[in-house]
């Protein structure tokens, strides 16, 4: 199952905030649901689409927080509520009234924001996917959190969690799991063939090697590799893709966020999707593989993310894991759901406090057991076994070593359709440098909506 949010939501963000009244951030409680206030026989109802969980109230709540969560199965949302459950039971002052939206597959969490924004009625703290941070920030949806996470707090959470949060040196949002990619491989199709597989980053295999054994193990009925291109051209390739750029000296924009001409278009982000269209042409990987081809036996090294490492277990496959490839410097792609403080809320610090504990050690244990995403939290992946041991140790090594956080800019929704589209043009056999010159105009005009 596929676990990221391939999230547009940001392109809405800005649309819808035109159409909003300039009082869109008022607090509206009256149309939030239950209140959470009342006895201590009273209960709250946690929606999770078309489950319904009880959270009990516990003694009279001076403050009552609106939370929206984000899933894709019935173990993270019940993962979730006990946490939930947890905190109320622990905060004699604060309750959370929670709403779990479930990941249809198609934009059902994005629908509810947007629905919201128009209404002008928020959550006070809401799960939003890591890379859309700074389109939500900048369109004033959520608030930064600095006056209440200290250094101190910051320092316990893997680094690619406080980049992926920080927009203008700001920190907006904090996350529960990270992700990740790595080079799956089929062990029995590899011994067969010779092949040895990196055990770690330090031997991580580089773009020649990724070829060269992904042309040995092709074959008239197998693929040497799997890309995961039926995810469609969306989030999925820029998640996957552009640490071939970075790892090769390239960009997909300027570190501030503001130009991507010269960049995107790059000699260096160029060569890259270049490495990316020989691929293609050399036949070791198709633009249309089975849902299941890697889980099937049908392509012997996949790049994937976490998700795979359970789909191939359920399958029975004698699966490994490798580090990301690279070319000159070792780079894996990271981000996933954080959450983060609207401007709705009237009560930013307790909504931080909430944060803060979806997001502990113990919340980033309970939520990568129920979802096979890697923790947030250092000490999380130093308590639990699994990672300290191959293969989950090369999932480890990345997040903690190698992990890069995609681009914090306003224009990003627009941004990584560029890129995925420059991508797909590539696997198509397209000319790249055209493909992207025509995507750098197109991103340079959605920047200079942002220009004061």
């Amino acid at each position: 199952m596929k676990r990221l949010s391939y999230l547009l939501a940001g392109v809405l963000v800005v649309l819808m905030l035109a159409a909003c009244s300039s009082d869109s951030n008022a607090n509206s409680e009256a149309d939030s649901g239950n209140s959470g206030s009342g006895e201590n026989t009273s209960s709250d109802t946690v929606e999770t689409g078309s489950v319904e969980t009880s959270v009990e109230a516990t003694g009279e709540e001076d403050v009552t927080l609106d939370f929206w969560i984000h899933q894709t199965g019935e173990d993270e949302t019940n993962a979730y509520i006990e946490l939930i459950d947890a905190f109320n039971k622990e905060h004699d002052d604060i309750h959370v009234n929670a709403e779990v939206i479930i990941d249809d597959g198609a934009s059902a969490y994005s629908d509810s924001i947007n629905a919201a924004l128009v209404a002008g009625n928020l959550p006070d703290v809401m799960a939003v996917d890591g890379p859309y941070v700074s389109s939500f920030a900048e369109a004033g949806v959520i608030q930064p959190i600095d006056d209440y996470v200290d250094d101190e707090k910051k320092s316990q959470y893997v680094d690619s969690i406080i980049q992926q949060g920080t927009y203008n040196d700001q920190l907006y949002s904090l996350g529960a799991m990270e992700a990740s990619v790595m080079l799956y491989y089929n062990k029995d199709l590899l011994e067969e063939a010779g092949i040895e597989p990196a055990e770690s980053i330090e031997e991580a295999w580089t773009w020649d090697e990724l070829m060269e054994n992904s042309k040995k193990l092709t074959t008239e009925d197998r693929y040497g590799l799997n890309l995961f291109m039926n995810y469609g051209v969306g989030e999925w390739l820029t998640f996957m893709g552009a640490p071939l750029a970075w790892s090769n000296g390239g960009a997909l924009i300027s570190e501030d966020g503001t130009k991507v001409d010269g960049y995107l278009n790059s000699p260096e982000t160029i060569e890259a999707l270049n490495y990316v269209k020989d691929l293609f042409a050399e036949g070791v990987v198709t633009d249309s593989p089975g849902e299941m081809q890697f889980e099937e036996g049908n392509a012997a090294l996949a790049l994937g993310g976490p998700w795979i490492a359970v789909s191939a277990e359920d399958a029975g496959l004698n699966w490994g894991m490798m580090p990301y490839p690279y070319k000159d410097e070792k780079v894996s792609p990271s981000g996933s759901m954080a959450y983060a403080v609207t401007n709705n809320t009237e009560n930013p610090e307790a909504a931080v406090e909430l944060m803060k504990w979806m997001t502990n050690e113990e919340a980033t244990i309970k939520i990568s057991k129920a979802t096979g995403m890697p923790p947030a939290q250092k000490s999380a992946f130093d308590n639990m076994e699994k990672f300290n041991e191959l293969p989950w140790s090369i999932m480890k090594e990345q997040v903690i070593e190698t992990a890069h956080a995609r681009p914090a800019t306003p224009a990003y929704p627009v941004l990584t359709d560029a890129f995925a589209q420059s991508f797909h043009a590539a696997a198509l056999g397209e000319d790249v440098e055209s493909v992207v010159e025509q995507q750098v105009q197109r991103v340079e005009r959605e920047l200079k909506r942002f220009e004061e």
